[in-house]
């Protein structure tokens, strides 16, 4: 896809459309993979090109929006919106444009712009039948309603949403941040649980996490130092994310800033009536090639989309896979009893430990050997995944002093790349993801 376009770059003015279309497939490519400045690049050279396909443009206007969303720019995402609504409406899309005008509406209540976010679901919903973008609206009206402050209007809001069948994972932490709200914990917490078994949406995960760590009355220290350890990775993947954002939304400000230069206009004009005769022969050799460039994104487009199911499919079945694992270990662990532990896991017999570990735990024991962990440390190791030792009993099993069982967790941690407060749930990813 990227040669497609670089090929169509010198062919722009005489193929537009061609070359818009390349650019819009690259710049999707680019979203999928993380690379933000590079696809806001690709979705300009869309919109600034002279294709008459109002569609693709719009399309392109959207992801640029959604990009400036991502970034929390929400007025610069209502100022992008709107170019995709009128491209929309270029296309005669009005359907499309009233999904634009929604998402706008979305963006002004984030930005506590209450009323205009009012006023533009009324509009929508006085001129648009369609019944899924009618479900639409009431989702934003909780947004809505979430950021003015009325926790009751957005449980109503969500109410109106489940009762004709939308249950997104949007709709489930926004239900969930309402009772947080109104002091409703429990409830809280029950739909922040909820949220988190369907959601895939970084900020929503975030939102989950910080109402079950402090909303939940029946989380005990280490369940709360968890879920602060699983929320800190989380922000940590919207902080990388971020910031990639961020030097997008600049490309798109300076490229909103810079002013036309005509110049090249004047100099094309001249060379085109200079060469006319040339460019007209040029074409006619040129048009097979086109058809094979047009054959060659079409084919890349097929390609994506197969590539983009099977990738699917075989992160499914590896989360399955790891999910199982992931569950075997949990199992084996609670099936240790702290009484009998040395007998349970033949304790005094390194060699047989080692053996029993790997074949229960998915060969953790080889996994730290290769990390250059020694046997005390491997054996630490395995006490905190097992997860019922605490601090004295640890240092009594290892025969370390009591005060520097803490600096031993702490030492193993470094070596394996993480905290010592995150080094269970390291080792049970080490184990399930091999």
């Amino acid at each position: 896809m990227a040669d497609a376009a670089a090929t169509l770059e010198p062919l722009r003015l005489i193929y537009p459309t061609a070359y818009a279309h390349a650019n819009y497939y690259y710049g999707r490519l680019l979203r999928e993979a993380g690379n933000h400045p590079e696809a806001m690049l690709a979705f300009l050279r869309v919109v600034h090109s002279r294709s008459g396909d109002h569609e693709i443009k719009a399309r392109s206007w959207s992801n640029i929006a959604n990009m400036c969303r991502l970034a929390s720019d929400h007025e610069m995402a209502c100022q992008i919106l709107d170019y995709a609504a009128k491209e929309f409406l270029l296309n005669n899309d009005t359907l499309l444009y009233y999904y634009s005008l929604n998402d706008k509406a979305v963006d002004l209540a984030i930005n506590r712009n209450f009323v205009e976010a009012c006023e533009l679901t009324d509009i929508i919903e006085k001129n648009c039948s369609y019944l899924q973008l009618g479900i639409k609206i009431w989702e934003t009206r909780a947004i809505a309603y979430l950021y003015k402050g009325e926790y009751d209007s957005t449980l109503f809001c969500v109410s109106q949403l489940h009762a004709q069948g939308y249950k997104e994972a949007s709709s489930f932490i926004l239900k969930a941040q309402a009772y947080s709200f109104l002091g409703e914990k429990d409830s809280a917490v029950f739909y922040a649980q909820e949220a988190l078994t369907k959601t895939n949406s970084l900020f929503d995960t975030n939102n989950a996490y910080y109402i079950l760590a402090n909303d939940n009355n029946q989380n005990n220290k280490e369940d709360v130092l968890k879920i602060s350890g699983d929320r800190a990775d989380v922000q940590k993947l919207i902080e990388i994310r971020q910031g990639e954002l961020s030097r997008a939304v600049q490309l798109l400000e300076q490229d909103l800033s810079r002013k036309p230069n005509l110049t090249w206009l004047w100099a094309t004009l001249a060379t085109l009536c200079i060469i006319a005769t040339s460019i007209s022969i040029y074409i006619r050799k040129k048009k097979a090639k086109h058809q094979l460039i047009s054959q060659q994104v079409d084919d890349a487009r097929e390609e994506h989309r197969l590539l983009s199911e099977q990738n699917l499919l075989l992160e499914a079945k590896q989360e399955q896979r790891q999910s199982l694992a992931l569950k075997q270990i949990e199992q084996y662990c609670n099936s240790i009893e702290v009484q009998n532990f040395r007998e349970q896991l033949c304790w005094d017999d390194y060699k047989e430990m080692c053996s029993i570990i790997n074949h229960y735990m998915f060969g953790l024991v080889n996994i730290l050997n290769e990390a250059g962990l020694k046997k005390k440390e491997i054996q630490l190791c395995v006490l905190v995944i097992i997860g019922k030792f605490k601090g004295r009993k640890m240092a009594s099993i290892l025969c370390y002093a009591e005060n520097s069982i803490r600096g031993a967790k702490e030492d193993v941690a470094t070596k394996l790349g993480t905290t010592s407060r995150n080094l269970r749930s390291f080792l049970l990813k080490m184990a399930t993801e091999g």
